[in-house]
């Protein structure tokens, strides 16, 4: 036996009208339990079973080659130099890095790129921005759009202390507008 959710008198368990008071004994609580199970099931469907940027690998070693949405990133070389002539010399205690960055679009869509969306931290934790425009002889990372199975490689420069080991180039979608970088490179 139960009892009548309005009157309270003991009805039949299967009782779907009390008969005392006639109000019907309706189960809104076991529907409203399975609506929200049901939406539950639905978005987890929907969702994918979770996000890919949620699953992407953040850290990396300098040979590593980082795909992320389908275009390619690589260090292909890194050099350290005091400089090559008397207009470009690093300041004494700190040399230049020059970190040669390979892009390969291997998407269906063109997409843009920009230098400056690369930026290094030292081992004191410090992040800095592209050091210099002139990359010598060598040909400077810029910005750009990159067709769909395009490719380009080029140099960015910073100035960093000398000898110093902790030296990662972080990678951001848009250095603007995020607040966390996307991926970094942990340079050997």
């Amino acid at each position: 036996m139960k009892k009548c959710k309005y009157c309270q008198s003991e009805i039949d368990e299967k009782a779907k009208v009390c008969p005392n008071c006639k109000k019907k004994q309706s189960h809104l609580v076991r529907w409203i339990v399975l609506g929200v199970l049901a939406i539950i099931i639905i978005a987890a469907i929907a969702g994918g079973g979770g996000d890919e940027k949620e699953d992407f690998k953040k850290e990396y070693k300098q040979n590593d080659v980082v795909t992320y949405e389908d275009v390619k990133y690589s260090i292909t070389k890194v050099e350290k130099t005091k400089g090559s002539n008397e207009y470009f010399q690093a300041k004494d205690g700190y040399e230049y890095v020059k970190v040669t960055i390979k892009i390969e679009n291997n998407s269906d869509k063109k997409i843009s790129y920009n230098a400056l969306d690369f930026q290094m931290v030292n081992g004191d934790g410090v992040e800095a921005s592209v050091y210099s425009i002139t990359a010598e002889d060598d040909v400077q990372l810029n910005s750009g759009e990159l067709d769909a199975g395009g490719k380009i490689e080029g140099v960015i420069i910073w100035e960093q202390k000398e000898n110093d080991t902790g030296l990662r180039v972080r990678y951001y979608e848009n250095v603007l507008f995020d607040d966390e970088y996307t991926f970094q490179w942990t340079l050997d």
